[in-house]
């Protein structure tokens, strides 16, 4: 099988969505099918085509600014090319999904669409701009509402808000994505508590991911100061990304306040450094205001440590293992969860499999179903 798949950004953009992405094209090109990827070129690489046996990357030049726009408009000639060889167009949202939709349309293939998340009537609840939120949520049912052949949500969660947009539920797919994990095999646990500075009596909170609007992080950070008087050997750990500039400067600040070594803000590692973190914390926090699915999360609750989650969106179908579940949006209740976890009042799921081979042989069964229809 011939595969087109578009999508705004891919590795070695870092992010769940493009290591979801990553994994599926070389999953189908690991089972003797054909990739085509059209992506762009605005995140620290060259435009270009890139080729690796069966699996070829068409990176399209695009702005540094209004980068979703000038992709969805600079891709489609790419996307069209592939579209005539393919014999499946798979687009991703957000900006993947409209020229994907033309792209096969005007080449009369088969169009599917990977919804990673939708917010719809929440939107008000994340952006807190009025023309903004307008101009997204206007956007965002324009793109679902595109007549694809099939839709796959990557979760329960937002296969149902696909269904309160009004998508079809007979033409929705779950299919959750495939496993991620951080090697720590070979660390041990003292010398990397040691090495990065906490001592044996410390308790050690970790969160780690992209700063957006939906990831809550700003409420985990306002917990900081009641939680360290409470527990007066905490220790916190934040390692994130800056994507919204205004959230970024929110923690940066609270963090800013707290006493020396108390608190580490910490941008982005490689994840060698990223595992000596997660096998010194004794805890993991994942404070999200909505998740599509939640690699963070998954991520957490294989390192086998606590994990102090919110109840938002897919998270309570991927955390296993030691747990507390609470509302999100509240810096009261992380500050609760993160007590309960503390004194070990926790809750245990048995363990969920998510497996790459299941992902990539669900999304080949319904190219299948599509190109019989």
């Amino acid at each position: 099988m011939k595969i087109c798949l578009v999508a705004e950004s891919y590795p070695p953009a870092l992010g769940g969505v493009e290591f979801a992405l990553q994994s599926l094209a070389e999953g189908f090109v690991q089972r003797g099918h054909e990739v085509w990827v059209v992506t762009s070129s605005w995140q620290r690489h060259d435009a270009g085509v890139e080729q690796s046996g069966s699996l070829r990357i068409f990176r399209v030049k695009t702005l540094p600014f209004f980068h979703r726009f000038w992709f969805i408009l600079f891709s489609l000639p790419a996307i069209l090319r592939a579209a005539r060889w393919a014999d499946v167009i798979q687009g991703s949202t957000f900006a993947g999904g409209p020229p994907a939709f033309l792209g096969g349309w005007m080449a009369g293939k088969k169009k599917s669409l990977i919804v990673h998340e939708v917010w719809g009537k929440r939107w008000p609840a994340f952006e807190p701009s009025a023309p903004r939120r307008m101009f997204y949520r206007i956007t965002e049912w324009i793109i679902v509402r595109l007549p694809f052949d099939s839709y796959v949500a990557v979760s329960q969660y937002t296969g149902r808000c696909l269904e309160s947009m009004g998508v079809p539920a007979a033409r929705i797919s779950v299919i959750h994505h495939g496993n991620s994990q951080v090697d720590v095999a070979g660390i041990d646990p003292v010398e990397a508590r040691k090495g990065l500075g906490f001592s044996d009596g410390d308790f050690v909170y970790l969160t780690f991911g992209r700063v957006g609007i939906s990831k809550g992080f700003e409420y985990f950070s306002e917990a900081i100061p009641k939680l360290a008087s409470l527990i007066p050997h905490a220790r916190f750990v934040l390692i994130l990304s800056g994507y919204d500039r205004r959230i970024w400067e929110r923690v940066r600040k609270i963090v800013a306040e707290t006493p020396e070594g108390q608190c580490k803000l910490l941008s982005s590692l490689p994840r060698a450094e990223l595992a000596k973190y997660i096998t010194a914390a004794d805890c993991f926090v994942i404070p999200s205001l909505s998740e599509g699915f939640g690699f963070s999360a998954l991520e957490a609750s294989h390192a086998g440590k606590i994990v102090v989650s919110t109840d938002a969106g897919a998270l309570p179908e991927v955390v296993f293992g030691k747990h507390v579940f609470v509302k999100p949006g509240s810096a009261q209740a992380l500050t609760d969860g993160c007590v309960r976890a503390y004194k070990g009042d926790v809750d245990i799921a048995p363990k969920k499999e998510f497996r790459w081979e299941k992902t990539v042989e669900s999304y080949l069964g319904v190219f299948a179903q599509m190109m019989e229809r």
